[in-house]
């Protein structure tokens, strides 16, 4: 799996993340449960609420998923009423900061996924995606945007 292949997974979703999106606050726990079902059924093995290593015990990587090319250690983040607009790309981008602490999967990667639907919050992920040095795709579709970023 690549950074291409967990967006589009993600998009192809959009029309049950939009219903998702409409019942309100705190739907991220519901998208890592959707995420791990996503995986699963594309037979990419999966967890979510895994532990980091000590000495960071006390958190929790949202999603590890493992298929034949390696792990992917995977932190997410979702626009809501709590983070709304540009707020979900620096809640993003605290994540960032955050899974550099999951050890790095060789072979694999870390990624944090930022999802949003407003038209702000969507042009700060594609701001953030368009500057190379942040090592991020970004795409959208139904008008919901996934930025992945590469830790």
């Amino acid at each position: 799996m690549n950074n291409q292949n967990l967006a589009y997974m993600i998009l192809n979703d959009s029309a049950r993340i939009t219903q998702a999106i409409t019942t309100g606050a705190a739907w991220e726990i519901w998208m890592q449960v959707e995420l791990i079902l996503l995986f699963r059924q594309a037979g990419i093995q999966a967890a979510r609420e895994v532990p980091y290593p000590p000495p960071n015990v006390n958190w929790r990587l949202d999603a590890l998923a493992q298929d034949n090319d390696g792990r992917y250690a995977i932190e997410l983040k979702v626009e809501s009423a709590n983070n709304a607009g540009a707020a979900v790309l620096a809640s993003a981008q605290q994540d960032m900061n955050k899974i550099v602490h999951y050890p790095a999967p060789n072979p694999g990667s870390r990624w944090v996924v930022a999802i949003g639907y407003s038209a702000n919050a969507r042009h700060a992920l594609q701001g953030y995606a368009n500057d190379p040095n942040n090592h991020s795709i970004y795409h959208e579709q139904n008008s919901i945007g996934v930025l992945v970023t590469t830790v």
